[in-house]
This record gives structure tokens, C-alpha cells and sequence, in this order.
């Protein structure tokens, strides 16, 4: 017997009824059937109330009630994605709500977790991005490889955002990606006749342009990349 169930309830009621009035239950059928009617209802009363109560809260909702969490804190800017499931999208969502914002750090933690890559970010304003006419700092100096700044650019950032790597199709992949798949490999879907058009990624360019733009500060001038 379980808190809620059937015998439950219906043990709660008889307790409720003095023991006098009808003796041992097992020899009262009618009243126990009237009981066990209304134990029926109310058992259906309190699966509805623990299911409600699971709604109350993001970590145990399920269902479209997690939509529903997602629309309240972020409008329609953050969808359930196709055929995810309830404890991605409650992953997802808990993310959203925490992460860090309007900060380096933030912009990079943001893109790495959306597409598993980390970007690669230029101030031109910021030295340590540029480095230093004649100073001694490694390949981030006039020397070395590092891009030409401009404290005339405060407040921007070029970004490069790596595309997550893409699942499903495989057209090309004896070539592209040799040591995982070959070109006799089987089954064939995976080698000859895989088609483009069945990757999937698990964030579009739309999806990388939406976290930038919710992470980066009010009034900054962004430039934005998107490469595989």
C-alpha cells in the first residue's frame, strides 16, 4: 500500500468511521463499496495534486510544462529543439537562466557550451589581444603573429565561432574524415551514400547569433564569424 493509492485512501476513510457502527469491514460490503467509490475519486485528486506540485518546480516538470518554464524566462527565444528530451531541455534551460553575462569569460563559456568549441575573440582596443610595439610578450607582439589594434575601436569585438560538428549524413566522409570512415566501410550509409542533407548539428548560425547577442554588453560594436 502506497501513500495515495486505492487501499490507502480507503483505509483513511474507514478510520474516520466509528468501529461500532458497522463492526469488521470485511462484513460491511455495501459500505465498503460506497468507500472504495469515493477512495476511487480522491485517489485521482491526489495524482493530480502531486503532478501539479512536480509543475511547481523547473528540476521536476515535465512535458510541455517545461515549454512553458522556458516561455516565461526567455519568450520564444529559447524552443524545445526536435525530439528533445525533458531533461536536455531542463539542462538547457537552467543554463540560460545562470549563466554569466556582459563579460569575456561569459562570451566564451556561452559559445563553448552551445557548440562545443570555443570562439576565438579579437578587441583591437585590448593589448593583450594585439600586443605591444617593441615589447617583449611572446607572439601576441608586432613580431610575431598578432593582428594590427586601435584604441580609436573601444567597445569592439571581432568573434570567431566554430560550428558544432554535425551528425547523420556522411557524403564525402572517406575523405574528409578518413580515419573514423572509410570509403568500404559498412553499412554504406556511413561512407558512399550518405547525404548532406541528413546532418544534423545541435546549433544552427540562428542559434549562435541569438547567444552572442543575449551575452554581449549594451553598446558594444560586435563583428561576428561563423566557420566550420
Amino acid at each position: 500500500m502506497a501513500t495515495g493509492d486505492q487501499n490507502d485512501i480507503l483505509s483513511r476513510l474507514q478510520s474516520y468511521i466509528p468501529r461500532g457502527w458497522f463492526g469488521d469491514w470485511s462484513e460491511a460490503p455495501i459500505v465498503t463499496a460506497v468507500l472504495q467509490g469515493i477512495a476511487s475519486v480522491f485517489v485521482t485528486m491526489y495524482l493530480l495534486i502531486v503532478f501539479f506540485k512536480a509543475q511547481a518546480r523547473l528540476d521536476t516538470s515535465s512535458g510541455g510544462w517545461i515549454d512553458l518554464w522556458a516561455a516565461d524566462f526567455f519568450g520564444g527565444n529559447l524552443p524545445r529543439k526536435p525530439n528533445e528530451s525533458d531533461a536536455s531541455y531542463i539542462a538547457r534551460i537552467k543554463v540560460a537562466l545562470f549563466q554569466d553575462r556582459a563579460t569575456r569569460p561569459a562570451m566564451i563559456s556561452v559559445l563553448t557550451q552551445l557548440t562545443g568549441r570555443a570562439p576565438i575573440i579579437f578587441e583591437p582596443a585590448r593589448p593583450l589581444d594585439t600586443g605591444c610595439l617593441g615589447a617583449n610578450t611572446g607572439v601576441n607582439s608586432f613580431c610575431g603573429v598578432a593582428r594590427m589594434g586601435s584604441i580609436a575601436c573601444p567597445f569592439s569585438a571581432l568573434i570567431t565561432v566554430f560550428r558544432p560538428q554535425v551528425s547523420g549524413g556522411s557524403a564525402g566522409a572517406a575523405y574528409c574524415n578518413a580515419i573514423v570512415i572509410s570509403a568500404l566501410n559498412t553499412p554504406l550509409s556511413q561512407s558512399y551514400t550518405g547525404s548532406l542533407a541528413d546532418q544534423v548539428s545541435t546549433a544552427s548560425d540562428a542559434d549562435i547569433y541569438a547567444a552572442i547577442n543575449a551575452t554581449r554588453p549594451v553598446a558594444t560594436n560586435i563583428g561576428v564569424a561563423i566557420t566550420n
